[in-house]
């Protein structure tokens, strides 16, 4: 646990726009026991516009934590 990261990712969370940050907020509160189909249900939204908002949102949240010098390409050996 890194508070500093956690507090990033907090303020790049903030910046998302309503549509993907809902759909990252549904993935988030659900904790993997919905599947992506209900999520998308719950928020009126088509199977297929729900994971074009949640890929919105991973683009949106990676920018913004690069733009802080967090860097996410994580080399594994």
């Amino acid at each position: 646990p890194d508070p500093h990261l956690r507090a990033y990712l907090a303020k790049c969370r903030a910046k998302l726009p309503k549509q993907p940050g809902a759909v990252l907020e549904q993935r988030l509160e659900s904790g993997g026991q919905h599947d992506d189909t209900e999520l998308a249900s719950r928020l009126g939204m088509s199977l297929n516009t729900f994971l074009q908002n949640f890929t919105r949102a991973r683009k949106f949240l990676r920018e913004c934590l690069e733009k802080t010098g967090i860097n996410l390409d994580l080399e594994l050996s």
